[in-house]
């Protein structure tokens, strides 16, 4: 253990002293439940241990960690190694913490990480009600010490994690981003309670990492670019990226204009997949840094220079690789790439032998993806190697898009159209007459506010659509806005939502009546929730902005409404715009309780659309247990409008009302898009999202959502 002999003595002494006193202390305790919001409750600890700038408190009914948990020392030498990296990180940083000591609180609550905080401490109380929690009077990390053995330091790893992002993360912003987090673990690195295969994802040797290719995650390959730019640029700078992780133009974009104005990302990123590839730092020979032993960027291609060739390869975003073309001594083909033009593209060439290396090429992608490289002559012992790589999203988020890159020798590649938009524009061209094309400029107008591309009228645009963010409201007042666009009258219902640990926040439904009709039969209900989550509960205070979850199901109900209010039907209609579907349909149950009495028909539009391959126009109807006569002639309805239907008896989904309103005797249907794997479920951003989704599926949608209408009159 390093420190004086005193240091050592107060160490040992002091945990007997707090032991006589009974030292106590209450906090909030946050629990991160998978694919849920996060809970909070109520934890009594004791004072285990503590040195200057740290305290170690054990929840009650919890045991302290075993030693194969813990580093050689036990708790003393965990103390240690946190006031190490403390001091380190004031070297890099100078600055003074709010608060004098971190607690650190041994508790098995269950989280999948070893080591988190509550970004609601970083607030304040006043300011993380607003966001439904509590705040401790100081920022408390919360520990479990999962694991043992060779695996041990990862517990001690998080935990510098964790008082790095509570140190740097600002307080106006303090949800950490994909970046940030990558940054963390390049920390935990660099003050060696981690070892250096921790930067490309390697937190097991005993099984393959991640591949250099895939989307740039935090436990990816995404702390070794921090790596290099620490080399590239400086330690400080790095820490700047934390800082500036809500910057406008994003946070690796805002850095280099402040401290290196004079390079773009554009060549940053072909240079680290370069010095990758030639073991070396960005000084040239930099052998003992880990740019030198990382694994090699993986080859995407091989292909002689002269021959004639094609191929593709994929690229995950933020991922990079390498294409190489081998010369035998006859004249080199021009060498095409295409990339997918939703991806944004850079790469560099040079050519290399076994004695020397010339100076690396830019290669230039155009703005659909496109770039020609104009071969060298090359001997039989030269090679041109093309580093090819795809841009992290601007904001600094996990993108798990993975994109296709075709190459070809001698040859120009171009990518497939989309048969299905194709489809659907033809069809919608024939159906919706003259009045198409504006519409579908409305649909698209609409979908890039609720998405938070658009600014809204004198002010930014939507940054999150979650419930509990404060932020929420101004999604209800466009979703208002859009309603009064349309020529509908919406109103606004609000109700209060509580906690188990007694906070609470008014969330507000909008309900709109295209048409009011005397009719003594009960309604339709139309039901779509406006808000949005991830699977992370921190990138949904960020960024909930889906437009599968659920823009696209607001804006088809927007679109439905407007035609039920130009074609008065023969039974009431109702179309209700729900908060809190991501937290146990919530919007659904307080708008169930309200109403005077029961609904006839309950349809809920959930996870329009996928990005998965095959038909993503393709529409799964569950239906509830009450039947109709209108269920058969489903498919009919949709396939007039170009949509196919599959009908399906199954359970509901939780973000969805429909079992709610199934209790009550109504007829449910819940319209969902066709089912992928795992990562059907993850979030794409949502610029890439609008390039792929169409606008003339939800005016379709919506005629045939209408024509439902119709014939349920009719029955």
């Amino acid at each position: 253990m390093r420190g004086t002999p005193l240091r050592f003595v107060f160490f040992t002494l002091l945990p007997v002293s707090l032991a006589a006193q009974e030292a106590t202390a209450s906090f909030w305790g946050l629990q991160l439940p998978r694919q849920r919001h996060p809970l909070q409750v109520a934890v009594k600890a004791k004072l285990v241990v503590q040195s200057e700038h740290f305290q170690i408190f054990l929840a009650s009914g919890n045991a302290l960690p075993p030693e194969n948990r813990l580093p050689p020392g036990g708790l003393l030498a965990v103390l240690d190694r946190l006031e190490a990296a403390r001091r380190q990180l004031q070297q890099w940083q100078p600055k003074a913490l709010p608060w004098e000591q971190t607690p650190v609180l041994v508790w098995e609550n269950g989280a999948f990480e070893p080591a988190f905080f509550s970004p609601f401490d970083l607030l304040g109380e006043a300011e993380a009600l607003r966001f439904g929690f509590h705040a401790n009077p100081v920022p408390v990390i919360f520990a479990r010490f999962p694991y043992s053995g060779e695996l041990a330091w990862r517990n001690l790893a998080s935990l510098v994690e964790a008082f790095f992002l509570l140190s740097n993360l600002p307080t106006s912003d303090p949800f950490p981003n994909a970046l940030s987090r990558a940054v963390a673990r390049w920390f935990a690195c660099r003050v060696g309670v981690a070892p250096p295969r921790y930067l490309w994802g390697e937190q097991d040797h005993h099984g393959p990492g991640p591949s250099p290719w895939a989307p740039q995650r935090p436990d990816g390959w995404g702390p070794l670019f921090v790596e290099f730019l620490a080399q590239t640029l400086d330690p400080p700078a790095v820490l700047a990226l934390v800082e500036a992780q809500g910057a406008p133009t994003g946070p690796l974009y805002s850095t280099l204009a402040n401290r290196r104005p004079q390079w773009s990302l554009g060549e940053l990123v072909p240079r680290f997949w370069r010095e990758l590839w030639f073991g070396q730092g960005p000084t040239g020979g930099a052998w003992n840094t880990p740019l030198a032993f990382a694994p090699r960027p993986q080859p995407l291609a091989w292909m002689v220079a002269s021959r004639p060739a094609s191929g593709q390869a994929a690229l995950g975003v933020g991922g990079g690789g390498v294409l190489l073309v081998q010369g035998d001594g006859q004249p080199s083909l021009p060498l095409a790439l295409q990339g997918d033009p939703s991806g944004r593209w850079v790469g560099s060439g040079q050519k290399v032998s076994l004695w020397s290396a010339s100076p690396p090429e830019p290669v230039i992608f155009d703005s659909n993806g496109f770039a020609r490289v104009e071969l060298p002559q090359l001997t039989p012992d030269e090679r041109y190697l093309v580093f090819v790589a795809t841009l992290p999203h601007p904001a600094a988020d996990v993108d798990p898009r993975i994109l296709p890159l075709q190459w070809g020798l001698a040859w120009s590649p171009r990518l497939p159209a989309s048969r299905v938009q194709d489809r659907l524009r033809d069809l919608a061209a024939k159906r919706l007459g003259e009045g198409g094309p504006a519409r579908r400029t409305r649909v698209l107008e609409s979908l890039k506010a609720l998405a938070g591309i658009q600014p809204l009228p004198g002010g930014g645009g939507i940054t999150t659509r979650y419930a509990w963010h404060p932020a929420a409201e101004e999604v209800v007042q466009v979703l208002l806005q859009e309603a009064t666009r349309r020529g509908l009258v919406a109103e606004k219902h609000t109700f209060l939502r509580r906690t188990p640990w007694d906070t609470a926040a008014e969330w507000h439904n909008v309900i709109i009546h295209p048409r009011r009709i005397s009719s003594p039969r009960l309604p339709l209900v139309l039901a779509a929730h406006w808000d949005a989550c991830t699977g992370d509960p921190w990138d949904s205070y960020r960024r909930a902005l889906s437009l599968r979850d659920n823009a696209l199901g607001v804006i088809t109900a927007l679109e439905f409404a407007t035609l039920v209010a130009a074609r008065p039907p023969s039974l009431p209609v109702e179309v209700v715009l729900l908060a809190g579907g991501c937290h146990d349909a919530a919007g659904a149950q307080a708008f169930l309780a309200t109403r005077p009495g029961p609904v006839a028909v309950w349809v809920e539009l959930e996870r329009l659309w996928s990005f998965q391959p095959g038909d993503p126009s393709k529409l799964v109807v569950r239906l509830g247990e009450t039947t109709s006569l209108v269920v058969p002639r489903l498919p009919g309805i949709f396939r007039r409008w170009g949509l196919v239907a599959d009908l399906r008896t199954e359970r509901f989904t939780a973000h969805s009302g429909a079992g709610l309103a199934a209790s009550r005797g109504a007829l449910t249907l819940t319209l969902s898009g066709p089912e992928g794997d795992s990562t059907d479920l993850e979030t794409w951003p949502p610029e890439a999202e609008l390039a792929a989704v169409s606008a003339d599926y939800v005016l379709l949608l919506a005629e045939a959502l209408a024509e439902l209408v119709a014939v349920l009159g009719g029955v």
